[in-house]
């Protein structure tokens, strides 16, 4: 293969979705994007990887649409049987704190993990709303999540009341 050329069936293999992992850690979101580009039928974790360097950029729209391409199976309603360990639940706790949600995803994250996806998606379209000034979806999207603890998810609900008193 020549330097710099990209195979067809690039997105089919594990080593590079490694790589888009890998560059996405390191904000190489122009490589990203090439390669995911590049994705003949993208992959759950593909939509959301591109919406995340839409995103980036600010993109917000774009990144919205990305998201909405996105064909879940339905939420499966199934309790985390670690949630009973206190520190599973101190160790999850901390993590909503974070801006875990702007990371990249593989397809054996989306298989294992499904009910954190669907918190994923939600969390990034309701920055992307967030920034977009469309604070009825935001309340909209936010509210049911708000006992979660994300920190966005409150930041978010926090300014759009802010946002909201000063209108009256």
């Amino acid at each position: 293969m020549l330097l710099g050329s990209v195979p067809n069936n690039v997105n089919n293999s594990s080593d590079v979705e490694t790589l888009i992992l890998q560059l996405i850690v390191q904000q190489r979101y122009a490589e990203v994007y090439e390669l995911l580009m590049h994705q003949q039928s993208p992959s759950t974790s593909a939509l959301y990887n591109t919406a995340l360097c839409l995103h980036w950029v600010g993109n917000f729209q774009g990144a919205l649409s990305q998201l909405e391409r996105i064909q879940l199976k339905p939420e499966v309603k199934m309790t985390n049987p670690l949630n009973a360990y206190a520190d599973y639940k101190v160790i999850k706790n901390k993590q909503n704190q974070t801006a875990d949600y702007l990371h990249g995803i593989s397809e054996a994250y989306v298989h294992t993990f499904p009910y954190h996806i669907n918190d994923a998606i939600v969390r990034l379209k309701i920055d992307c709303w967030l920034q977009l000034g469309d604070y009825a979806k935001v309340i909209t999207a936010a509210m049911p999540m708000a006992h979660k603890g994300y920190k966005n998810i409150t930041d978010a609900l926090i300014l759009v009341n802010k946002a909201n008193d000063k209108q009256l």
